[in-house]
């Protein structure tokens, strides 16, 4: 009996192998079946489908009933006048300017000085009041033209740009841009309390704008709300906001210095 252990063991160590090799052959999984596999991916792809098909179909069916996918009404066939006041009121609201100093980062003001170099005075006498222009160069470059929702008389590059501008509002908030409307634009006259210096509006190179027709209030911090975005607009496109101005005045666009040399460097100005 003192062999036994032994003699156990080494059955052990002899039936090991065959174990192994029926345990690889009657437990291991076999391949999968390509042919099986695909039909079970396609399966798959073909109830994502369904399932798109499905949502699709339920957006179709919400718009068809007048509601937008994020649960707003979207515009009437027929105007209603209540959902027209509320998008007006939202637009004209007036809010806080955030980080108003920082709403030019990026872009340079382009000072009187500057103004005054690369296209000299307007005119000679100015005064607080807005006179023609004299100077043929800065003439020549005039126009009065509709740039989508407002008219105005500026430069021609910057009623190209402008009309960008707005180009894009129209796409990205066609209920704003609806709203949009004109303070001025061109206006010959120095800057009030200066001598002889031109404001950047004697250039034909800046523009006022308010929402509904409400003036907004100057140097309170404050602003439309629609101004606000369209702030984010006129940037893109390489103008100022006057709401970055030490004396705050958000009606206010102006083209930045960066616009007009790459307007110079392309032979625009």
């Amino acid at each position: 009996m003192k062999f036994l252990p032994s003699l156990l063991i080494a059955l052990a160590v002899l039936a090991a192998p065959v174990i192994w090799h029926l345990a690889k052959t009657y437990l291991t999984p076999p391949p999968p079946d390509p042919l099986i596999s695909f039909e079970a991916e396609l399966s798959l792809m073909r109830a994502q489908i369904r399932a798109l098909e499905e949502r699709v179909d339920g957006l179709d069916a919400r718009t068809a009933l007048g509601m937008a996918t994020d649960d707003r009404q979207l515009e009437p066939s027929t105007p209603n006048p209540a959902a027209s006041d509320s998008l007006r009121d939202a637009f004209a609201q007036v809010v806080l300017i955030a980080n108003r100093r920082k709403a030019n980062d990026g872009l340079t003001v382009a000072s009187p000085t500057y103004l005054r170099e690369l296209f000299g005075l307007p005119r000679e006498d100015l005064t607080d009041e807005c006179q023609p222009t004299t100077n043929p160069k800065i003439k020549d470059l005039l126009a009065l033209e509709e740039v989508g929702p407002i008219r105005v008389h500026m430069m021609r590059p910057a009623i190209v740009s402008i009309r960008q501008v707005f180009a894009n509002v129209q796409v990205f908030e066609p209920e704003l841009y609806k709203r949009i409307k004109s303070a001025g634009s061109l206006c010959v006259r120095r800057i009030r309390g200066s001598e002889n210096s031109a404001s950047s509006h004697a250039y034909g190179l800046a523009v006022d704008i308010n929402i509904d027709g409400v003036l907004d209030s100057l140097a309170d911090g404050k602003t439309q709300l629609g101004l606000t975005l369209l702030a984010d607009f006129f940037k893109k496109e390489g103008w100022i906001w006057g709401a970055g101005f030490g004396r705050e005045d958000s009606m206010h666009f102006e083209i930045s210095r960066e616009k007009l040399t790459q307007w110079r460097r392309l032979g625009l100005i």
